[in-house]
């Protein structure tokens, strides 16, 4: 009830400073249509941290102060299922990775963006434009490899499975990590674990038959356990068998390349010439929120340069937007207009649905 009287004080102050709010830039207008108060459901973690430090400062002129409810996706995702229908709902929008936000999406716990409500959505790059929730931040999947193992810099997804190294016979020197001869090979392809699905599209890429064949990409990826791939538990893990040498390419997030440069392991890295595989993050207003105007203001605040620029900055995430205009030093970040070009429409319902089989197949293949 406090909230609700804040909010409706709030409508009766904007009103009455209506035009003093007109010099302010569009979206502090935008914002001062709402009450005072948005409840953002997120993770906690750095992205929560930034957003807090550099998106609500954008927010403060009209008044508008956010609240974070910070907690896992999947404890987001069981909120939102308890409160469709509910008159008394928490939380006006919710801030997630592709994936988990489609979940949500799928239940009906998710309510359309209003792109009127957004303006700045019209500056969304094109791969983004048509998506049902708010892209505010992204990265892809890259090739990255350590050129001195390598006659020929890979370029494709199809090429870890040739033998281009220079020295393939240092494949079939073990390591002390025990396991078989190709688990412990020396020089061999690392993949991540939690990746079942995104390397899945990927071998469907590798082996010609687009994003959507799933088959095709356990076809691929057991093709690459067999010459020797091995799978780590994360990315300190892998990079970790960059600096022993016992890793040659391996597949991850360019945010994750980035950071590893920026702690001293410096590689090469290429998008595959099949197609760039993205890494969403979206917001979408919750279908039972109390205040649409609200979370529309902080959706277009999420789009704001200074945001997308603290995105690249500090997180190696790249903009979403056309005219976040990057400075030099953190324009590693972002994609080239080709590279975006080539960006992957992935069928989230049907990786929804074999989630549960993919990982199971990862387990067996390279766990068991």
């Amino acid at each position: 009830m406090a909230a609700s009287r804040a909010r409706r004080s709030f409508l009766t102050t904007a009103t009455a400073l209506a035009p003093a709010l007109l010099g302010l830039p569009r979206l502090a207008r935008a914002a001062a249509q709402c009450g005072a108060g948005v409840v953002v459901g997120m993770p906690a973690g750095p992205r929560q941290a930034l957003l807090h430090e550099v998106l609500d400062p954008l927010l403060a002129p009209a008044g508008l102060v956010p609240a974070y409810q910070t907690a896992s996706a999947l404890a987001q995702g069981t909120r939102i299922r308890a409160e469709i229908g509910a008159r008394r709902p928490t939380l006006d929008l919710v801030v997630l990775r592709d994936r988990d936000l489609h979940a949500i999406q799928a239940e009906g716990g998710l309510a359309p963006v209003d792109a009127q409500a957004v303006p700045r959505g019209a500056h969304l790059l094109a791969p983004f434009k048509s998506s049902s929730a708010l892209v505010h931040a992204w990265t892809g999947l890259v090739l990255v490899y350590d050129k001195s193992k390598f006659k020929t810099p890979p370029d494709s997804l199809a090429a870890l499975v040739e033998p281009a190294t220079q020295d393939a016979a240092s494949r079939d020197a073990g390591v002390k990590d025990g396991g078989s001869a190709a688990s412990v090979a020396k020089d061999h392809v690392g993949l991540l674990d939690g990746m079942a699905g995104t390397l899945a599209v990927a071998g469907s890429l590798a082996l010609g038959k687009g994003a959507a064949d799933l088959d095709a990409g356990r076809t691929w990826l057991t093709a690459l356990q067999g010459q020797g791939a091995r799978a780590y538990a994360d990315e300190a893990a892998l990079a970790r068998g960059f600096r022993r040498g016992q890793v040659r390419a391996a597949l991850v997030w360019r945010a994750t390349a980035l950071q590893w440069k920026k702690d001293g392991l410096a590689l090469d890295s290429a998008v595959p010439r099949e197609g760039l595989i993205p890494l969403l993050y979206q917001a979408a207003p919750v279908a039972a929120g109390p205040d649409r105007a609200c979370a529309a203001a902080y959706l277009d605040a999420l789009l704001d340069p200074k945001v997308q620029q603290a995105f690249a900055a500090r997180l190696y995430l790249a903009p979403a937007t056309d005219d976040a205009a990057l400075p030099p030093e953190t324009q590693a970040a972002a994609f080239a207009p080709a590279e975006i070009e080539r960006v992957v429409k992935r069928d989230m319902d049907a990786l929804a649905r074999a989630e549960a089989d993919l990982n199971a197949f990862w387990s067996k293949t390279f766990h068991a």
